[in-house]
């Protein structure tokens, strides 16, 4: 059986950023909490500093520094390390077979065959679109590897 449409994706490490901050939902509220408790630890670190106490308001300095820094630093680690863990998995690279009543994707190390109609959501953003097969786990359809009836097709998906 011939599938109606194919699409070759070739995921980048902006790709997975994007899933993960899509996955993952709104943050704002966490933060703001964050910023807000680095704020009042930056204003206890200035009243130990006018109070006599420079080596205690300069060590809530550092740490309120330390913990930015450690902060952008491992978001970015993990987002590496998730990319190099697809990768290695032959995962960045895989071709998408759509058929009537399901979809496969394939790639030289793995195949995966998903029914529509057990897909737990299909969400789409300016870039892409995400097929979510299992809780946590999306397959990506990026939208420049479509043509216009596979777009069309894949929202036709989401009724």
């Amino acid at each position: 059986m011939d599938p109606k449409y194919t699409a070759d994706i070739t995921l980048t490490q902006n790709d997975i950023k994007r899933l993960g901050k899509m996955l993952q939902g709104d943050q704002k509220k966490g933060y703001i909490f964050t910023a807000i408790a680095l704020v009042w630890i930056l204003y206890a670190a200035f009243f130990q500093l006018r109070n006599g106490k420079p080596m205690l308001g300069i060590f809530m300095i550092v740490v309120v520094i330390g913990c930015v820094i450690i902060t952008l630093f491992t978001s970015g680690m993990q987002v590496r390390k998730n990319y190099e863990m697809i990768k290695a998995a032959g995962g960045d690279r895989f071709t998408v077979l759509f058929f009537d009543d399901h979809f496969e994707t394939k790639n030289e190390k793995n195949h995966g065959t998903y029914e529509y109609a057990k897909l737990l959501n299909i969400i789409e953003t300016d870039t892409d679109f995400y097929l979510e097969v299992a809780k946590g786990q999306c397959v990506i359809v990026q939208k420049d590897k479509c043509n216009a009836e596979l777009c069309s097709f894949i929202r036709g998906l989401k009724k």
